[in-house]
């Protein structure tokens, strides 16, 4: 099987999620190729028998080039399997889960005419020290940080909310 696993980043974190399901496939016999969408847009489709497209989620939304690959291909994509993952803070919040869930995949998938065969929502990492002003601030508008103090964290420090089991049994289920 021909894996395409298309990813993008912000700070790291979803290429490190890209890896571990590119792992888990390669380990059960597949040919998977990995792509940061930042650096490269791949254009021959025809070629996997599964495409994966992941994206943190950002202020709401999947980062520029995820979007711009899922919107370009769309009708290619459309006529091949393919999985979708997106990485989010939402996953910490019990009453979060199910609409980020909706508006991170599953409208994701519908506006561009997708329906996978799969779709994971992961947790990412936060790290407020790596973050600039600007991104702070807008985390700040939004209330990531007082989430964060309410459930007693310390935002001084980098936290890791990805489950890596469930990532890695998600990537076993897909081969």
């Amino acid at each position: 099987m021909n894996v395409l696993v298309a990813f993008g980043t912000k700070y790291g974190s979803t290429a490190k999620v890209a890896d571990a399901v590119a792992s888990e496939l390669i380990a059960r016999g597949a040919s998977v190729e990995v792509v940061d969408l930042r650096e490269r847009i791949p254009t021959d489709l025809d070629r996997y028998d599964l495409l994966i497209v992941g994206s943190p989620v950002f202020i709401g939304k999947w980062t520029k080039p995820a979007q711009e690959f899922l919107r370009k291909n769309a009708d290619a994509l459309a006529k091949k399997k393919v999985a979708l993952f997106a990485c989010c803070s939402d996953i910490l919040f019990e009453d979060k889960v199910e609409a980020a869930r909706k508006m991170y995949l599953e409208d994701v998938a519908g506006s561009n005419g997708l329906e996978p065969v799969a779709m994971g929502l992961f947790g990412g990492e936060v790290d407020f020290a790596k973050y600039g002003m600007f991104t702070r601030f807008l985390l700040s508008r939004v209330g990531a940080k007082e989430e964060m103090e309410k459930k007693g964290m310390d935002i001084s420090r980098p936290y890791d909310f990805r489950d890596w089991e469930r990532i890695r049994k998600w990537a076993r289920d897909l081969a």
